[in-house]
């Protein structure tokens, strides 16, 4: 089948090197002018990133050993592993996969619209459009998709969030990152202050609005002057959001396929383009494959309306909670990518964390 990818991300870039892998023509359509610039995103993946089994040498930064976490009055420590990419040599890293697999990737062509079957796509660096058809069209072309727009796929009620991050000099612990909560620190999210290594780190901050007056903030607060800054629009995933229509399929952000608790789209975007193209190549269901996935985020979502309603007495209660030898155990040994067991097991252990299912009612 010919199939056009709309976006080169690391999720579209992976999900057509799967497919061209499985013999399909593949053309992925770039709009910026290179793979991986600007780069909108910290970079941070839980270790459930090594069930792709694929090398990092390429674009590993650091690897971090701990998570330390800061609430207004309280302070925790938990023994994770996770990995600080690159994101420009890891977008890359995507797109070469699936260029050895024949997939072609054109740069500053951007999809402008949908006329019948045909998508009408621009080429920046001559100024001319043109027509392709192909039998399959798979947006991951970002959280604010035209393409998933043009085909009557985009959500009315979706939300998003507005990431800004700067890179700061200083000195850090390079085996941890932390991660700051609060109202007055960031009401809706949290700040993060995650090193390169012992002199470099990312710090930032999302919010759905006034990002940049309480990144400004904490930046002041903490000391930290901007060597280099960025920012992003982030998706919050929204359960009734249809992924397939016609011959149009959703992914990654486009499908708002991100974890409403800490915003990271990288492994789940990933997950499901394993999905998706396991879908294609073997004639299954989309929809149906992908509720486990799916399950999972819903579960991040509903945590997310609860945490967006905590006073500052809530988030060093729920610390308290955590630190509990009983409970800190299983913080440990289960990521955030997957939250069924860690939520299901806390509540076993500290039954008091159901005090906060009020803010759902």
């Amino acid at each position: 089948m010919k199939i056009a990818i709309i976006g080169a991300g690391p999720v579209g870039c992976y999900a057509g090197y799967l497919l061209a892998k499985a013999g399909h023509k593949v053309s992925i359509y770039e709009n910026h002018a290179q793979i991986g610039l600007p780069i909108q995103c910290t970079g941070l993946l839980t270790s459930d990133f090594d069930q792709f089994n694929l090398p990092m040498d390429s674009f590993l930064v650091n690897t971090f050993s701990t998570a330390e976490i800061y609430s207004p009055h309280q302070k925790l420590a938990l023994k994770q592993k996770e990995y600080l990419v690159c994101r420009n040599k890891f977008d890359n890293f995507f797109g070469d996969l699936a260029k050895k697999q024949g997939a072609k990737i054109l740069v500053n062509h951007s999809f402008i619209r949908k006329e019948g079957k045909e998508l009408i796509i621009k080429n920046s660096a001559n100024n001319q459009e043109k027509r392709i058809s192909s039998d399959l069209v798979i947006a991951a072309d970002g959280p604010l998709s035209p393409t998933a727009k043009a085909h009557g796929l985009y959500h009315p009620k979706r939300e998003n969030y507005f990431g800004i991050q700067a890179l700061v000099e200083g000195k850090f612990d390079p085996a941890a990152f932390k991660t700051y909560f609060g109202v007055k620190v960031c009401p809706e999210l949290f700040a993060w202050v995650v090193p390169e290594s012992s002199t470099t780190a990312r710090v930032g901050l999302g919010m759905r609005k006034n990002s940049r007056a309480y990144f400004d903030t904490f930046m002041k607060e903490h000391g930290f002057t901007v060597k280099e800054i960025q920012a992003g629009t982030i998706p919050v995933y929204h359960p009734a959001q249809k992924l397939h229509k016609d011959n149009c399929y959703l992914l990654g952000d486009a499908a708002g396929f991100v974890k409403a608790t800490t915003l990271g789209g990288l492994v789940p975007g990933l997950k499901q383009a394993e999905i998706l193209a396991d879908c294609i190549n073997n004639g299954k269901d989309y929809e149906k494959e992908i509720k486990p996935l799916a399950k999972r985020l819903k579960l991040h979502l509903l945590v997310r309306k609860i945490l967006d309603k905590f006073s500052d007495n809530d988030w060093d209660t729920l610390v308290l909670y955590i630190n509990q030898p009983k409970v800190h155990k299983v913080f440990e040994k289960y990521t955030r990518d997957d939250p069924i067991p860690l939520v299901t097991m806390a509540l076993l252990k500290e039954p008091r964390f159901l005090r906060f299912v009020k803010y759902l009612l």
